[in-house]
């Protein structure tokens, strides 16, 4: 089963394709915004359309996706409205497609990755490159949705650590919902 992790961003997403416990494939797609003041209704659409069609493309061949959630309570996380329209357009497109998708919370991302669900995202990283090093990490976005990958990958059954993980990584998924069509690994 390939597993996808997506971490979802206007600026720089990071994409992490599980096709077995030793072979991560990493990615990134990047988008600029459109020069200050010339941005309107129709450069913010074709800018989420080319994000989301790029996004798709490189997950293409997944068989079940986790994609972190919404952060809502960001403090210094701008354009909320085009954040949220991009996360649904992927997870409708997904959906459409009847790719299963797997929403993780960033305290259970943080939490899987660190055993701290506060961790900030440097240690994330730091963690995520020490512990996933089938994986290419090359920032914090890449790391994340490694650890959303493997997450998911942990709960069908297909784990991608060495060891077994800790008492707080298991705390973290108890608290992933899969879907109804995918049976949770017992």
């Amino acid at each position: 089963m390939i597993v996808a992790g997506v971490d979802l961003s206007l600026a720089c997403t990071g994409l992490a394709l599980i096709r077995s416990p030793e072979r991560v494939e990493t990615s990134t797609v990047k988008s600029k915004p459109p020069k200050a003041g010339t941005e309107t209704l129709r450069s913010r659409f074709e800018r989420m359309e080319q994000i989301s069609s790029n996004v798709l493309e490189a997950i293409g061949g997944a068989d079940i996706v986790g994609i972190e959630a919404p952060a809502y309570g960001m403090r210094n996380g701008g354009k909320m409205h085009d954040r949220s329209g991009l996360w649904w357009r992927i997870v409708g497109a997904l959906e459409d497609r009847g790719v299963p998708v797997v929403e993780v919370s960033p305290t259970s991302r943080m939490m899987y990755a660190t055993g701290k669900g506060n961790a900030g995202k440097d240690l994330v990283l730091v963690t995520a490159a020490a512990t996933y090093r089938q994986a290419e990490i090359t920032g914090n976005d890449v790391a994340d949705a490694v650890v959303v990958a493997a997450m998911v990958s942990r709960l069908v059954g297909q784990p991608i650590e060495l060891r077994a993980p800790a008492q707080a990584k298991m705390k973290a998924l108890g608290k992933v919902h899969m879907p109804a069509i995918v049976e949770p690994a017992a």
